[in-house]
C-alpha cells in the first residue's frame, strides 16, 4: 500500500526479487504484505507511532526494507518506544483479519462507534467531486435555492446532505480560510436549511491556509503553526469551538479531506514527534465532545493507523475520486486493509442514472448498477448525485428500505486471495470479491456468503477451500442472483467455475445460502431477493426456532410487502407479508403464512 486514499492510489503488486524497485516507502509507504501462491502471507507494519513511523526501501542493495522513525524527526527523547509487528496468517484475509485484531485488541474497537454512525446506515446525497452539482447549481439560482429544491423532493430517499467544498471561504493556495458557508452560496447559512428541512449535513473540510482567519498571526483568536506553505491548529479548543457551532446545522459527520496534503504542507508535522499525533487527536476529541463522526479522505496509510486510536474516525475513502465511466469502483485490495483498521471503506458518490444533461464532466455513466452493488457491498456511505429528475429510484430501492435505510452485508466486500494470486503470479487482473451476511439460528452465527466477479479472465475456479466467508460443518446452496431458480447444493467437493463474460455491465453475483434444519425438513432462506444483499440483517432480523414453528422475523417500512424465497425440502417458494405500523412482521417457514 502507498500514497493517499489509504494508501489505494500507489498500491503495488507483483512479484518479488531482490530488485524490486515499486515498494512505496517514505512519508506516503503502507504496511508491506508478503505472500506466496499458496497463500501464505506475511504483513509487516507500525504498531506504534504511526504518525511518525516510517518505512525505507534501500534500492541499491534490491529487496531491504526498514521500518523505524521518519528520518526528518529533530528530537527524540531517551527510552523512547516505537514498535513494529510482523503477522503471518495461511491465507491473505486471514492475514489481514489477524493483523487487524490484533491492532483493534492493541488500540480499542469502534463498533459502538460503526454502530451509531448515521452516514454507514442511511442513503445520503452527496456534491462532491464527480457529482453533478460539484460547483454547479441549477440556473438563475444559487446553492441554497439548488439544495433547498432537491431537498424537498428527496427528503423520503436522503437521510443527509454532504457539502461539499464549494460551501466554505478559500484564501491561499486553496486552503481553508474560515470554515463558514460563503454568503453568496447559503445566504440565510446553514442553521437555516436545517430548520427548514431537519436534513442532517456532512460536511467537508480542506488543509488550512496560511492566511486563515483563525490564527492569532492573522488576528484570530486561536494558536496555529503558520509557514509560507499553510497552517496548522494546535488547540483543542480551536476544534471544540468549530464543530461546536456545527450543532445548530445539524453536522453527523465531519468529513477532513485532503490529509496528505495538510501533511505535506507543513514541515513541522514531519519533524515534531508528537505534532501529527495531537493534530488528529484533537480532532478526534472535538467530535466526540460533539457527537460527531469523521471520515478521513486523501488519508495516506499513516493517517489510517493513526485511527485506530481514534473512536470517531469511522470511515474512509479507498478509491480516488468518481468520476462518471471510470474505474475508481475497483476497491476490493483496498477494503481489506481498511477493514482490519475497523474503518468503513467509501467508494465515493456515483450517479444512478446514465445520462446527466449538462454536467460539468461532459460524461456519461454506463456502469451504474456495478457503482450501486460497489457501494452497497462497501458497507460505507451510499451517496448518489444525480441532477434533480434523474434518480433512478428503482436502483436505489435495491440496497435500501425504510426511509433510506440501508441493507448491507456484515463486513466489507473485500478481494478473495485467489484474485491477489493470479494478480501477483500471473499478471492477471480480475475483480473477484466476497463478503457475508450474518444471522443467528439456534445460539449459532451463519454467513450468507456472497461473492461479485468483474472482468474475469478464462474459466476461473473457486474451490469450497476459497470460500473462507462460509460457516464450517454447514451445507450451502448457491445460486445466480440473476435468476433465484438456479439453486444447486454446493458441498465441500464442489467448485463454483466463474464465467469469463463477467463485466463492468454484466457482471457476475452469486449468493450462498445456509441450511437451517427443522425436524426432518431441510430449509433454504434465501431472503428478499429483490435485493443486493437478500439476507442482510437491515431486514432479516432474526431466525426464531420454536418448537411449533420456524420463524422468520423482518424489518421494513409500515406497509410495505416484503417477498421472502426460500427452498423448503428441495422446492422453491416465497412468501409475501405486509408491515405492520410497528415495523415489523413475521414468516413462518413451515406454512409460508403471515404471523402477525
Amino acid at each position: 500500500f502507498g500514497g493517499y486514499m489509504l494508501g489505494d492510489t500507489h498500491k503495488s503488486i507483483g512479484k518479488w526479487g531482490d530488485q524490486t524497485k515499486d515498494i512505496r516507502d517514505g512519508l506516503t509507504g503502507g504496511p508491506l504484505v508478503i505472500f506466496d501462491e499458496e497463500g501464505n502471507t506475511l504483513i509487516i507494519s507500525p504498531l506504534s507511532e504511526f504518525m511518525v513511523a516510517s518505512n525505507w526501501q534501500d534500492r541499491e542493495v534490491g529487496g531491504n526494507i526498514y521500518w523505524g522513525l521518519m528520518g526528518g524527526i529533530d528530537e527524540v527523547p531517551y527510552h523512547y518506544t516505537y514498535m513494529t509487528i510482523v503477522c503471518y496468517a495461511k491465507g491473505i484475509n486471514k492475514a489481514f483479519e489477524k493483523w487487524g485484531t490484533a491492532l483493534r485488541k492493541l488500540y480499542g474497537s469502534k463498533e459502538n462507534s460503526l454502530a451509531q454512525d448515521l452516514t454507514l446506515h442511511r442513503a445520503g446525497y452527496w456534491t462532491d467531486n464527480g457529482a453533478y452539482y460539484y460547483y454547479k447549481t441549477e440556473p438563475q439560482k444559487n446553492y441554497e435555492q439548488t439544495m433547498l429544491d432537491l431537498l424537498n423532493k428527496t427528503v423520503f430517499t436522503f437521510n443527509y446532505f454532504q457539502f461539499d467544498s464549494w460551501w466554505y471561504y478559500k484564501g491561499l493556495a486553496g486552503g481553508v480560510k474560515l470554515w463558514e458557508p460563503r454568503t453568496d452560496v447559503f445566504p440565510h447559512g446553514l442553521g437555516y436549511i436545517y430548520n427548514k428541512t431537519s436534513s442532517l449535513l456532512a460536511l467537508h473540510n480542506r488543509y488550512w491556509s496560511a492566511d486563515t482567519q483563525y490564527a492569532k498571526q492573522n488576528g484570530g483568536a486561536y494558536n496555529f503553526i503558520v509557514e509560507d506553505t499553510g497552517a496548522l491548529p494546535v488547540d483543542q479548543i480551536f476544534w471544540n469551538d468549530l464543530l461546536n457551532k456545527t450543532l445548530t446545522w445539524g453536522l453527523v459527520m465531519y468529513e477532513q479531506d485532503w490529509l496528505n496534503v495538510q501533511f505535506d504542507k507543513i514541515k513541522a508535522l514531519k519533524t515534531n514527534l508528537t505534532l501529527g499525533e495531537m493534530w488528529l487527536t484533537q480532532m478526534n476529541e472535538a467530535a466526540k465532545t460533539n457527537d460527531v463522526f469523521i471520515q478521513y479522505c486523501m488519508a495516506n496509510p499513516r493517517h489510517a493507523l493513526q485511527s485506530l486510536t481514534l473512536s470517531q474516525v469511522t470511515q474512509a475513502r479507498v478509491s480516488d475520486d468518481y468520476s462518471p465511466g471510470g474505474e475508481q469502483w475497483r476497491i476490493g485490495v483496498s477494503s481489506m486493509f481498511a477493514y482490519a483498521l475497523g474503518l468503513a471503506p467509501s467508494k465515493d458518490t456515483f450517479w444512478t442514472t446514465d445520462v446527466q444533461p449538462g454536467n460539468r464532466y461532459k460524461k456519461s455513466e454506463p456502469y451504474t448498477e456495478l457503482n450501486a452493488l460497489v457501494a452497497t457491498l462497501s458497507t460505507g456511505p451510499y451517496g448518489p448525485s444525480d441532477m434533480a429528475g434523474h434518480i433512478d429510484y428503482r436502483l436505489i430501492n435495491r440496497t435500501s428500505i425504510y426511509f433510506g435505510q440501508l441493507m448491507h452485508p456484515s463486513k466489507p466486500a473485500t478481494a478473495m486471495d485467489i484474485q491477489i494470486i493470479k494478480h501477483a503470479f500471473e499478471s492477471l487482473k480480475m475483480e473477484i470479491w466476497s463478503t457475508y451476511s450474518m444471522n443467528m439460528f439456534k445460539n449459532t452465527s451463519l454467513n450468507w456468503g456472497t461473492i461479485l466477479a468483474v472482468e474475469t479472465s478464462g474459466n476461473v475456479t473457486l474451490k469450497y477451500k476459497d470460500m473462507d466467508f462460509l460457516t464450517p460443518g454447514v451445507s450451502y446452496l448457491v445460486y445466480d442472483y440473476k435468476d433465484v431458480s438456479s439453486f444447486r447444493e454446493f458441498k465441500t467437493s464442489d467448485n463454483l467455475v466463474l464465467p469469463n463474460n463477467c463485466t463492468k455491465s454484466e457482471f457476475c453475483l452469486f449468493h450462498f445460502v445456509p441450511k437451517l434444519e427443522y425436524g426432518n425438513n431441510e430449509i433454504y432462506m434465501l431472503g428478499d431477493v429483490s435485493k443486493w444483499i437478500p439476507a442482510s440483517s437491515t431486514r432479516i432480523r432474526s431466525i426464531v426456532y420454536q418448537e411449533a414453528d420456524l420463524l422468520i422475523n423482518l424489518w421494513g417500512g409500515a406497509n410495505e410487502e416484503i417477498t421472502i424465497h426460500y427452498v423448503f425440502n428441495g422446492k422453491l417458494k416465497s412468501s409475501t407479508c405486509p408491515i405492520k405500523t410497528t415495523g415489523w412482521n413475521c414468516i413462518s417457514m413451515l406454512t409460508g403464512k403471515c404471523v402477525y
